[in-house]
């Protein structure tokens, strides 16, 4: 069993009075290029807040879809803004990373109140086209099996499972949470895996003990998928 492990940082709600007019952000050399999506609903326009420059670079994130993407030059820490309320409102904060140039922002809640966020490594070298990563919000250590590949992600991180797939093709997966030295089962169902996408699953929040956790799946596609190149006919014989 070959196992990858990612840091994960997890963005605690906050608040904070309203800023000024918010103004776009240059590109920077050394900079992070961060996407974003709702795992769920609502989805919408949100704000990356650089600190203590304070410049703003929006970005629309929709549910279940990683689409766009924003360019945040160097800074200190990064606040998140969302807008989804009378007036915009800061919801989250987290450190500038140290290392990786691509990440994934996963949000999560329906009001800024109760909103919550992680970013999930998403350098092609970690998370290539053709994989599915696990974004863990259970209670529980999980195991996901994708036909002969598993991987294992303890609560609060993500991980990608060591399965990448080459061509489309019709892969069984299975979730399994550690219950004190057993292994119980979650689900067991059928997922589609293309070299032209890839995929993050968000497990939970939830009791794993209760019954089956909540799952949202968030989903990119690549804007220019390899191809294979069709050979050339043989030449006839003499």
């Amino acid at each position: 069993m070959r196992l990858l492990w990612f840091s994960l940082c997890a963005l605690p709600p906050l608040w904070a009075e309203e800023t000024g007019a918010l103004r776009p952000a240059p590109e920077a050399q050394g900079s992070l290029v961060i996407q974003a999506c709702w795992a769920g609903t609502p989805g919408g326009k949100v704000h990356l807040v650089t600190q203590p420059t304070q410049q703003a670079i929006p970005l629309q994130a929709q549910a279940g879809a990683i689409i766009s993407n924003a360019v945040v030059p160097p800074c200190a820490s990064v606040e998140l803004w969302v807008a989804n309320a009378p007036q915009a409102k800061r919801v989250a904060t987290f450190p500038f990373p140290k290392s990786g140039r691509r990440f994934i922002l996963v949000m999560q809640g329906e009001h800024p109140a109760s909103m919550r966020a992680w970013l999930v490594p998403a350098d092609l070298e970690v998370f290539p086209w053709g994989s599915a990563c696990l974004l863990n919000l259970s209670d529980k250590r999980l195991r996901c099996r994708l036909n002969d590949q598993v991987g294992e992600v303890d609560p609060g991180k993500s991980g990608v499972i060591p399965f990448t797939a080459t061509e489309r093709t019709s892969a069984h997966l299975t979730l399994d949470y550690l219950d004190g030295q057993k292994w119980q089962p979650d689900c067991s169902t059928k997922t589609i895996l293309s070299p032209a996408r890839r995929f993050i699953m968000v497990v939970g929040p939830g009791l794993a003990v209760q019954g089956p956790l909540p799952k949202e799946t968030v989903v990119e596609t690549n804007p220019a998928p390899l191809t294979v190149p069709t050979p050339l006919p043989h030449p006839p014989a003499k």
